[in-house]
């Protein structure tokens, strides 16, 4: 189904209203479960900013119910979510996800990846410890059992510009409707006040 101008507008705007109400994360879940796929991903992507931040703070308590969620075991390809950083400048990315044996491995593709590296990490479940117990994680520190087919060559998020960007780094998320998630990125435990929403019209 492809997306109007007007209906894309209304759901991002709709969103944002609902974050300036300090809307529930229910009433946030069901206003975007009501959109098309596609609008769902025009309205995370509207989201810029401290909005980005604000959406994560709205969404505790929403848990990711599984790693499968994440990347149903069903699709065996490439998994491409949309990203949307709260950064004020290169905030467009994409991170791609992939089934390596019982393990799902991921990067980051954006402008950037020639200087910061292809940033690899490896999905998580729940660790059930702080900064964030209940929530399924992407951990930058654990290196991925293999490099999947046609993609960028690993590099170790410790090495040269990468360091500055991904070593020690969990990124922590939480659910916010169907195809739509919202993470928070930590180094060492510490909060780094950095925010991302990811999603992908399913």
């Amino acid at each position: 189904m492809s997306v109007t101008a007007s209906t894309a507008t209304a759901g991002s705007t709709s969103l944002r209203q609902l974050l300036a109400d300090r809307a529930s994360a229910a009433e946030i879940t069901r206003t975007l479960d009501a959109l098309s796929p596609e609008e769902r991903v025009e309205a995370a992507l509207a989201v810029t900013g401290k909005w980005v931040g604000r959406l994560y703070e709205a969404m505790e308590g929403s848990p990711l119910s599984s790693l499968d969620e994440l990347a149903p075991p069903a699709e065996t390809g490439v998994i491409i979510y949309e990203g949307r950083n709260s950064l004020p400048l290169f905030s467009r990315f994409q991170k791609r996800f992939t089934r390596m044996g019982s393990s799902i491995v991921g990067y980051n593709h954006q402008t950037m990846s020639f200087v910061t590296g292809p940033g690899y990490f490896v999905v998580k479940p729940p660790s059930g410890t702080a900064p964030a117990p209940e929530e399924l994680y992407f951990d930058y520190t654990e290196p991925p059992p293999g490099e999947p087919a046609g993609w960028p060559a690993y590099k170790p998020n410790t090495a040269g510009f990468s360091r500055a960007v991904y070593a020690d780094m969990k990124d922590y998320m939480r659910r916010v409707a169907r195809g739509v998630i919202v993470g928070k990125a930590y180094k060492k435990g510490i909060d780094q006040g950095a925010y991302f929403s990811l999603s992908r019209a399913v």
